[in-house]
């Protein structure tokens, strides 16, 4: 069959069949994703980087191939709009690795010195023909933990002078902002911040629900997370764990994390994902009770050719 490939267009609905894709690849893979659904919904609208701010890079930073049906088959994407890129490819489809691969290589690697990707247990296709294009596997550089949120159905915060609450609850989101900034500092003013955010809360996926808080008894924000959940695999990604500087140290990320997943549990979504990619939150998220580890997921990298 002979397949036909293009640029991601941004006024399309190549994004909402992207994010199909990565759902109906999950039900496959299981713990063994690649991405879970909150990452590429955060590639469009994640504006913290600022090369999003413009859709001409979007159609730089994907490029999308169809069977000769015009089914989606598989895609490339680059998460920062940079030399680091991840290919998506039906499994039925596994022989053409070897293009996606090449068509990196030749589109993408005349720009920088060196492309980076990441691939996990099983995608057996894809490291073959990373070999054969002459990239090198580099240490570990991300962990994943999986967790069965059953076991947290009565889990407990004992620090009463503290309070779990969702964004549906709180509504406070100045608060969560000034939270998320002092973990995460960034040169952007603070009025275009908090236009990201809200910007950002209008994602396909964001449910104030499960975007939570511990707030003290000053009515502070001291530690937060967000959950992104797959309904159609019955998982969940917690992402965005922070806890503000001067509350660090004092066991707050593991009390929200283990809250986050009673809720999740409550709401029926049985499975959640954290993913570390430094030694402290690998060894936080190794102390909160997970049922399996995965570490498979790492780095290569080439020299592109001249």
């Amino acid at each position: 069959m002979r397949l036909s490939h293009r640029d991601f267009i941004f006024e399309s609905n190549d994004f909402e069949n992207m994010c199909k894709f990565v759902i109906q690849d999950n039900a496959k893979r299981k713990e063994y994703f690649i991405w879970h659904i909150g990452r590429i919904v955060d590639w469009k609208y994640g504006l913290h980087d600022r090369k999003r701010f413009f859709p001409s890079n979007f159609s730089k930073a994907a490029h999308l191939w169809f069977n000769g049906f015009q089914d989606l088959i598989g895609f490339v994407i680059s998460e920062g709009m940079n030399n680091e890129f991840t290919v998506f490819l039906k499994d039925e489809y596994g022989l053409f690795y070897s293009e996606l691969v090449d068509w990196v290589l030749q589109e993408w690697g005349s720009n920088y010195d060196t492309l980076v990707t990441q691939s996990v247990e099983g995608q057996h296709g894809f490291i073959a023909s990373l070999v054969k294009a002459g990239f090198a596997k580099c240490e570990d550089i991300e962990m994943s933990r999986v967790f069965d949120t059953s076991r947290y159905l009565d889990y407990r915060i004992d620090d009463p002078s503290i309070v779990l609450q969702s964004m549906y609850e709180n509504k406070d989101y100045i608060k969560q902002a000034n939270l998320r900034r002092d973990c995460w500092p960034g040169t952007i003013d603070v009025e275009l911040d908090l236009q990201i955010r809200e910007y950002t809360r209008r994602s396909p996926i964001y449910n104030p629900k499960f975007d939570f808080v511990l707030v003290n008894e000053e009515n502070e924000h001291v530690s937060g997370c967000e959950a992104f959940i797959d309904y159609e695999n019955n998982t969940a990604e917690i992402e965005r764990v922070c806890t503000r500087s001067s509350f660090q140290n004092k066991g707050y990320a593991a009390t929200i994390l283990k809250a986050c997943m009673r809720e999740l549990y409550k709401n029926k979504i049985k499975t959640a994902f954290i993913t570390g990619g430094y030694d402290k939150t690998i060894h936080l998220y190794g102390k909160l009770g997970h049922v399996t580890c995965i570490p498979e997921i790492y780095n290569d990298g080439t020299v592109t050719p001249s």
